[in-house]
């Protein structure tokens, strides 16, 4: 019943975003293209994840795609995975339903990482929940952030996410390619331009 009732909510929350994207928009550098299948998962146990999934099904753009809220090496290692979208953000609620602490999660990521790099996958990190999944240096969100967005191979981030320019100073020491998204839900449109066999110009 509770599962139904977020379900619902993130649904009504991604047709209220719809509403608003006419006078939303997209900077940064153009999305990189990716492959399938796409595995779907996130750092931190926060709702993005959740969030990531339904928009990812709303592009209509990836036929063969999976989502695990906490892949283990494991459980990447022969699925044929291409490239994995790791949506960050923590929460407390969804770290005690999974009964771990941020420790815990990020020793997973960080094997997590690990495996997939040794793989070959390609890393696709997204922040798309902004400010709201941003906390003290030392915080589970910041940790979050600091275990995956420095591996990535490209970024996704929430404007005012970046309100410090954390994200943009990680993509510039890096140098990973990073997409500015003024609105959640505009995360659909960058999913259909890397997975569009053609050449896009989305951003501004």
């Amino acid at each position: 019943m509770r599962k139904n009732l977020v379900l619902s909510i993130l649904v009504l929350f991604v047709f209220l975003c719809v509403l608003l994207m006419s006078s939303a928009k997209i900077t940064g550098d153009e999305p990189v293209k990716a492959e399938q299948p796409l595995l779907i998962t996130n750092a931190g146990q926060g709702p993005g994840g959740k969030m990531a999934r339904l928009l990812v099904m709303r592009s209509q753009a990836v036929e063969e795609w999976d989502y695990n809220a906490e892949p283990e090496p494991a459980d990447i290692e022969g699925k044929g995975y291409e490239t994995i979208l790791v949506v960050i953000g923590s929460s407390s609620k969804g770290l005690g339903a999974s009964g771990i602490t941020i420790d815990d999660e990020i020793e997973r990521l960080n094997l997590m990482i690990e495996k997939a790099k040794e793989l070959d996958i390609q890393i696709i990190a997204a922040q798309i929940e902004g400010k709201a999944r941003r906390d003290r240096e030392g915080g589970p969100n910041e940790r979050s952030i600091n275990a995956i967005a420095p591996h990535a191979d490209y970024l996704i981030v929430k404007e005012d996410a970046d309100f410090d320019g954390k994200f943009t100073k990680i993509a510039e020491e890096n140098e990973i390619p990073m997409t500015i998204i003024e609105d959640s839900v505009e995360l659909t449109e960058v999913i259909k331009a890397m997975y569009s066999d053609l050449e896009t110009n989305i951003c501004e």
